[in-house]
């Protein structure tokens, strides 16, 4: 099974709309997200990019797991942080 690192789930329903994404594509014979790790595991004959084109479509990231190099986890630390600057002001307001 494949590993991805997953960004920008908040909810369940994220996770859900996810593992929906990417168990639509034909060659995945099973997809299993997890909400609380932030990742994903996948089985199947489809290429990594159209695995991740698929949670980019769905509107979250997607890395392979321990491929990033020191700059990919700069951009990756830096999406998260923006998302956050957008999520806490609206927070703040309930």
């Amino acid at each position: 099974m494949r590993q991805f690192n997953v960004t920008g789930m908040s909810c369940a329903a994220c996770s859900s709309r996810v593992e929906k994404a990417v168990s639509k594509l034909d060659g995945v014979t099973s997809c299993s997200v997890s909400l609380l790790t932030n990742s994903m595991g996948v089985e199947g004959s489809v290429s990594d990019e159209t695995i991740i084109a698929a949670v980019q479509n769905a509107g979250y990231g997607a890395s392979v797991k321990g491929a990033e190099t020191a700059g990919a986890s700069g951009q990756m630390e830096a999406a998260e942080e923006a998302l956050e600057d957008h999520e806490t002001p609206s927070l703040k307001k309930r």
